[in-house]
């Protein structure tokens, strides 16, 4: 068997605002053209454990045009898995197909010797990041399916990936009301939830569950008035009566201080009292000078 490919996401991930041609070692062109290009059977393909769960509808009938005028300019890429073929690469250009009614696809197999499989969903994280700008939540998401994978920290997984431990911050918070709302009133990917910008979940996560909700219910009705969500300002002040009042410090009742607390408090009741007292006696001694 041939040695697996080395792969580290964190090298790929880093980079992954350049968005260039493929630095992933399994789905480099270079690597691409070594391979045969055939016509896989449309129903033949699995599409699994994509991180990419929201996809533009305009934006695959526009990919779907350009395909029926030019052809798909780029194969897909998959691997064999139990007798089908799992899609590795490629999804937008897949359902692009399917909407053209096409029943078989152009795909490179790749041979599946070359890769630690179970790296598979963090390959399609990292190729997605590259090659078709994940919106805000997929990137959310998918990062904290990596650190749970990895079972990191915060700070762990952005030494990782190269990025600062505020920034995984704050796409973890994103991700996790994400999880908290799909799981609280069951939202599918197309909610307009999925929409908003990790900005003004910043601007969310200090509050509770119940305020949250408040909060993202004011986001999506700005959404449906203005065609756009309301500026992180104005979220800033919507938000500012619902935050938690940090509770005030009182101090401690007699009762409940220890013996030596209490010891330590009369001594120094008792100090104050005799410097009190000497000066009570220099007023005096100073009041009878006066009269005589």
């Amino acid at each position: 068997m041939k040695n697996k490919t080395n792969f580290n996401p964190a090298d790929i991930l880093s980079k992954a605002s350049n968005r260039t041609s493929s630095l992933n070692p399994f789905l480099s062109s270079e690597n691409a053209n070594q391979h045969q290009t055939i016509d896989i059977p449309m129903d033949q393909i699995i599409t699994e454990n994509n991180p990419r769960k929201t996809f533009n509808d305009a934006s695959i009938r526009e990919l779907a045009d350009s395909i029926s005028q030019y052809g798909l300019l780029q194969p897909i890429v998959v691997r064999k898995k139990a007798g089908k073929y799992e899609l590795i690469n490629g999804e937008r250009r897949y359902r692009a197909h399917k909407l053209l009614k096409s029943k078989t696809i152009p795909a490179v197999v790749k041979n599946v010797e070359q890769i630690d499989i179970t790296k598979l969903p963090e390959i399609k994280l990292v190729e997605n990041l590259q090659r078709e700008d994940l919106s805000e939540s997929d990137l959310a998401l998918s990062l904290q399916e990596l650190k749970n994978r990895h079972k990191e920290t915060n700070e762990q997984l952005a030494k990782r990936i190269h990025k600062s431990a505020q920034w995984v911050k704050t796409k973890i918070a994103h991700a996790e009301i994400l999880k908290e709302t799909s799981l609280n009133a069951n939202v599918d990917k197309s909610h307009p939830i999925y929409q908003i910008p990790t900005s003004l979940f910043t601007e969310i996560a200090p509050l509770d569950v119940s305020n949250r909700k408040k909060a993202i219910d004011y986001l999506i009705k700005g959404l449906e008035k203005k065609g756009d969500f309301p500026s992180r300002n104005d979220l800033r002040e919507y938000v500012r009566p619902l935050k938690p009042t940090k509770p005030s410090k009182t101090k401690p009742k007699l009762k409940q201080l220890e013996l030596k607390d209490l010891k330590s408090k009369l001594a120094k009741i008792k100090e104050k009292i005799s410097v009190l007292q000497n000066e009570k006696a220099i007023l005096e001694e100073t009041i009878r000078k006066y009269k005589k």
